[in-house]
């Protein structure tokens, strides 16, 4: 075969003619190959995605309903908290409201009263500090303030305002008496026990005779300091004496000393 022919019609030589269609076949792969692996990628990330979106959707929403029972509980401390505040302040108010009422109930009368009454607040307090130890009840806060304020207004001569605060006093300090297993109460629960003879009695601070043996009990007669007595029963801290001019009831004995 001559060079003619083995050059071919365009004039190629055979072998530059396979290095052609080398060279043909390596740019259609690179060309292909590139455009397979990017698109199954995209492919992956798309079945993907979904999945991805409802987690963070998820995560979102729980992230709120969190955030909203955290705000509702929020909401209903405070609500608690300033139903509390407006409560107290009602209380104060209606206290202060009494004891200005009180104050227009002024006698000689009321202010002995209200002078024996501090006095057995005062004990009762004491019994109460002691039982307490160091244990601090509420109880025992409230008795002093209502006490102090008591002995404010006795100061004022608002005689009817000391004898309702002390009256509320009382109360509180029985409160804690009474939770704390105090002595009055188990007191106010033993038996009565009279003496083998009469004993002669003088009275050491000014105090109330009542008609039982506890400081609820109605106050049947106001006695002064150096008042002489006879006593002829005993319950706990209460003495059941009896008076020169006939009245009778019981007495505490912190009030008296014998003769």
């Amino acid at each position: 075969m001559n060079a003619a022919a083995r050059t071919g019609s365009r004039g190629l030589s055979f072998p530059a003619l396979l290095g052609s269609l080398a060279l043909s076949l390596l740019s259609t792969s690179c060309a292909t190959s590139p455009s397979h692996h990017s698109s199954a990628r995209p492919e992956g990330s798309k079945k993907a995605a979904p999945h991805r979106q409802a987690s963070v959707q998820q995560l979102k929403e729980e992230t709120g309903r969190q955030k909203g029972e955290l705000a509702e509980k929020n909401a209903r401390i405070k609500q608690l908290e300033e139903s509390l505040l407006t409560q107290q302040r009602m209380l104060d108010d209606a206290i202060q409201e009494v004891v200005r009422v009180k104050a227009k109930q002024r006698s000689m009368e009321s202010r002995a009263e209200a002078a024996s009454e501090m006095a057995e607040a005062e004990i009762a307090l004491k019994s109460l500090r002691d039982k307490a130890g160091e244990s601090n009840p509420p109880e025992l806060a409230n008795g002093e303030q209502l006490l102090a304020r008591g002995s404010k207004e006795f100061e004022k001569q608002n005689f009817g305002g000391a004898l309702y605060l002390v009256g509320q006093a009382k109360t509180q300090i029985k409160m804690g008496l009474l939770r704390l297993g105090g002595a009055e109460h188990a007191a106010e629960s033993s038996d009565e026990m009279p003496f083998a003879v009469p004993l002669p009695l003088t009275v050491s601070a000014k105090g109330n005779l009542r008609e039982g043996p506890g400081p609820d009990f109605k106050v049947v007669a106001t006695v002064d300091e150096g008042t002489q007595l006879t006593g002829y029963f005993t319950k706990g801290p209460w003495l059941r004496v009896e008076g020169a001019g006939g009245k009778s009831g019981w007495i505490h004995r912190s009030l008296v000393i014998p003769n």
